[in-house]
């Protein structure tokens, strides 16, 4: 590639981890997009390009991948009418040797495969997939190459920190929609530890890791061990130890809530229940006592009646025809007590009155000692 501008040729043939790569709202190739760009400009110092380089999440296939990238330029060419160009880098092998040696033998099938399956694989990459996107600053025609005029909203104060949140939202739906339909579990969410636990959707006090840079990144991955580490690797290790004890906490205390909450559900739909079906048997204690016609078979409907106490009074059984008679009276000393709830594990009802009668007592006696000699 070769810069017209100040004629510097640059090679990137040998450079190992290139996977994916295309043009959008451009029929040339990238070396004409970029010359077009500085020839638009005719400040020394115009800004030609802007930049992204999203992380892309291991567990999307790579084809995948490749796809999100390509539909993400697509939305930055529907939005601002700009040209875009992306590249897919693969993670870096632990062993450079190692990386170098698969990447060289990538061209044949089984060469491809054991280099895509070691990309994968933990024990030997740092599972960095990720992209370079590179957008023109310009409004560009693809008919006829002509740039417009330049996209100031992502410049402007008043709309450029909406339209970069904008960018950030639809990079995060697109690739949560990848990941669902590539059938993983995983998600990514771009806000702020901070914004997610006044949303509800994390712990207080979530700590940010401490940005490594890439030569400290590359001297911890050389690091035979803790010694040779970087201090900044030890504080983020213990940022990430005290992160997870808190997502473990907050986990088991919405679990714990969720439960309390199934139970108190279940509860409530088990008294729901019971009151529906002593509804239904006070009707059918009604309609018995209704078609007695002897005092027997009333005293016997009576007795059998779940709906109504055992009488207590000499005009209990006036009482209990009057209700049976009447479909919205309630049973004689039941009241409102259908109506408020009911601690069921309770002993007794502490806002009942107490039960007539000579409370039971109970004398404890102390048992008989015996002497036993000791020979």
């Amino acid at each position: 590639m070769t810069d017209q501008r100040t004629g510097l040729i640059y090679n990137y043939r040998s450079v190992p981890g290139l996977l994916g790569e295309g043009l959008v709202h451009w029929d040339g190739s990238a070396e004409e997009l970029w010359n077009a760009a500085e020839a638009s400009e005719s400040r020394i110092n115009a800004r030609v390009a802007r930049e992204l380089r999203p992380a892309l999440p291991a567990e999307l296939p790579l084809d995948d991948q490749l796809r999100l990238v390509r539909g993400f330029c697509l939305f930055l060419k529907d939005r601002y009418g700009v040209a875009a160009q992306w590249v897919v880098h693969a993670p870096t092998f632990l062993d450079e040797g190692v990386g170098k040696h698969l990447w060289k033998g990538r061209n044949s099938d089984e060469g491809r495969k054991n280099y895509l399956d070691a990309l994968n694989d933990p024990d030997r990459t740092n599972l960095n997939f990720h992209a370079h996107i590179r957008w023109t600053v310009r409004e560009v025609d693809r008919d006829t190459g002509v740039f417009g005029k330049k996209t100031r909203t992502l410049d402007d104060k008043a709309t450029g920190a909406k339209e970069v949140k904008a960018i950030r939202a639809e990079w995060e739906r697109r690739t949560n929609a990848a990941l669902e339909r590539a059938g993983s579990h995983a998600r990514i969410d771009l806000r702020s530890y901070k914004d997610m636990a006044a949303a509800g959707d994390a712990p207080e006090d979530l700590q940010a890791q401490e940005h490594a840079g890439p030569r400290r990144t590359a001297k911890l991955r050389k690091a035979m061990d803790l010694f040779d580490e970087p201090l900044v690797a030890g504080r983020n290790a213990m940022v990430r130890e005290e992160n997870e004890m808190r997502w473990e906490t907050w986990f088991e205390l919405r679990r714990l809530a969720r439960k309390k909450a199934r139970l108190e559900g279940e509860s409530e739909r088990v008294a729901q229940e019971n009151e529906q079906r002593r509804r239904a048997q006070a009707e059918v204690d009604k309609k018995k006592l209704r078609e007695a016609t002897t005092a027997d078979e009333r005293a016997l409907a009576l007795a059998q009646a779940g709906a109504v106490d055992a009488p207590v009074a000499g005009d209990a059984m006036d009482a209990a025809l009057a209700w049976a008679q009447n479909s919205d009276a309630s049973p004689e000393g039941s009241g409102d007590a259908f109506e408020r709830p009911v601690d069921l594990e309770a002993p007794r009802d502490p806002d009942a009155p107490p039960p007539p009668g000579e409370p039971l007592r109970v004398k404890r006696y102390a048992p008989e000692r015996v002497r036993v000699r000791n020979d």
